[in-house]
């Protein structure tokens, strides 16, 4: 179903039309990934299991995330919306499969926030302690960050994608330059591809799968750009482009700098790299003789991930309050076409979790368990956007329909996702991330509830889930109907 928004009565209900480029809607979801944050946190998780062979686990992780990327622009093609997942499964599944993955969504880009204004807290409050001798508290830090990001967002998407591309460059640039750095230096025993044969692996082919895991992970976040599939010009042609564009530049920045940190460590040392607990700032220290770069490129990289990722929940969230599936007042628009109620309740909610969840835990211990939350239903998201897209075309676009593309891939991309949903559950992690798989059952289980009572008590609201709303713009600005 294919509605136009029209605000001559009644509040305000659209996003702002045709107001985000190629170039924007690309930096959005890059900066979604924290490249230069899922290097730092990421590389020694993969290169625990992976080793030596690091970047062969990395390489294979592109792989899996542009399997990803195909289903989601097969989507994106037809469906330009800002509900994502929520919308794309209710046209996949019906209103049922739908309203569960957006709920399962809610829960899991709930966490994005959360995650960064403790990480982001807690680094910056650490890095003017240790080069400035200034003792602020984390909680300080992390409300001056969520303030300042809460004012960007306002601004509209066209702001926060011009800030989002800015900290993308430099939390880039620095990574790519310390790599680079590594590599020109010929590394601990010089330059060569034996970090790419699996016989390298530190524990065989389970080790790559630990390292596949870990890479997986890193680029969780690109698919966001399917969230502003109202927003962008020519969206139909412009998140496609976005998202296999993400993958493959970003991809081949996380393949180069795992082969950086293994060449940096080399194959006598491989040992020191799987059991290094920050091996970037080991190889910070060692070829450019200072650390305070890398900790700063991090926290820029949060920052940025912060502005984008929130965006992406942030329209998700009015997407199903427009629809009447949440309050309705998240789906209005201020007069500049920001959805201000629902960033509003986000970044609320966003403080007080993490507030209250670090009295206990500590910055840090609301970093891991959100991103475990955050990891775990994202790969969840995927399988089940795989297995949709099958039967949206063979059920709506069946003449374009093709077995390989649309048939064969996704059903391979759900197959490969569940090596890091086990990855996840085994072994068990640590307390309190070991509750998430519990978190996230108990939470469907809520839902399921939810849906129960929506069919009873407003059955009309079921039936018409998954909406897309569309406006196209003709030469001279004026929308029309679609």
């Amino acid at each position: 179903m294919t509605d136009t928004i029209t605000t001559e009565t009644g509040p305000r209900q659209s996003l702002r039309r045709n107001t985000l480029s190629i170039a924007g809607s690309v930096a959005m979801c890059m900066a979604f990934m924290g490249p230069a944050t899922s290097v730092a946190f990421n590389t020694p998780a993969a290169a625990a299991g992976a080793g030596y062979a690091l970047p062969l686990s990395i390489l294979l992780a592109l792989v899996a995330c542009l399997l990803v990327a195909n289903t989601i622009a097969a989507f994106a093609r037809k469906i330009p919306t800002a509900g994502f997942a929520y919308t794309f499964n209710t046209h996949g599944f019906g209103p049922s499969g739908g309203f569960l993955s957006g709920w399962l969504l809610l829960l899991s880009y709930g966490m994005v926030a959360p995650m960064l204004l403790a990480a982001i807290g807690s680094f910056s409050s650490e890095f003017l302690a240790v080069q400035f001798h200034v003792h602020i508290a984390w909680q300080i830090m992390t409300l001056v960050f969520g303030l300042i990001v809460w004012g960007i967002n306002a601004a509209g998407v066209s702001d926060s994608a011009k800030v989002a591309m800015v900290f993308l460059v430099l939390e880039v640039g620095v990574m790519l330059g310390l790599a680079l750095t590594v590599l020109g230096k010929g590394g601990d025993h010089g330059l060569s591809l034996a970090p790419f044969a699996p016989g390298h692996s530190l524990k065989g082919t389970a080790g790559l799968g630990t390292g596949m895991l870990w890479g997986i992970l890193m680029f969780i976040g690109f698919e966001s750009v399917a969230t502003l599939g109202e927003e962008a010009k020519a969206a139909k042609r412009t998140i496609p482009l976005a998202l296999f564009s993400a993958v493959i530049v970003i991809g081949l920045f996380y393949v180069l700098t795992a082969y950086g940190a293994a060449i940096g460590f080399g194959p006598a040392h491989a040992g020191a790299l799987a059991g290094d607990g920050s091996p970037w700032t080991t190889l910070s220290q060692r070829y450019w003789g200072i650390t305070w770069a890398l900790m700063l490129t991090v926290i820029v990289s949060q920052f940025a991930n912060f502005v984008s990722g929130s965006n992406s929940f942030v329209r998700v969230l009015f997407s199903m309050g427009r629809e009447g599936i949440l309050p309705r007042a998240l789906g209005r628009t201020s007069r500049r076409d920001v959805p201000h109620i629902a960033l509003g309740a986000y970044m609320l909610f966003s403080f007080a979790f993490t507030f209250l969840l670090g009295l206990k835990l500590g910055p840090l211990g609301v970093y891991g368990f959100a991103g475990t939350v955050l990891g775990l239903g994202m790969i969840l998201i995927y399988i089940l956007i795989s297995l949709a897209v099958i039967r949206f075309y063979r059920r709506e676009h069946r003449s374009e329909f093709r077995w390989i593309r649309l048939g064969v891939l996704p059903a391979l991309t759900a197959v490969l996702m569940l090596l890091p949903v086990w990855g996840q559950l085994h072994p068990a992690p640590a307390w309190p991330n070991n509750l998430v798989p519990y978190l996230i059952a108990a939470w469907l289980v809520i839902g399921a509830g939810y849906l129960v009572f929506l069919r009873t008590r407003r059955p009309a609201l079921v039936s018409a889930m998954g909406r897309v709303f569309e406006a196209d713009t003709d030469p001279d600005g004026h929308e029309s109907g679609s």
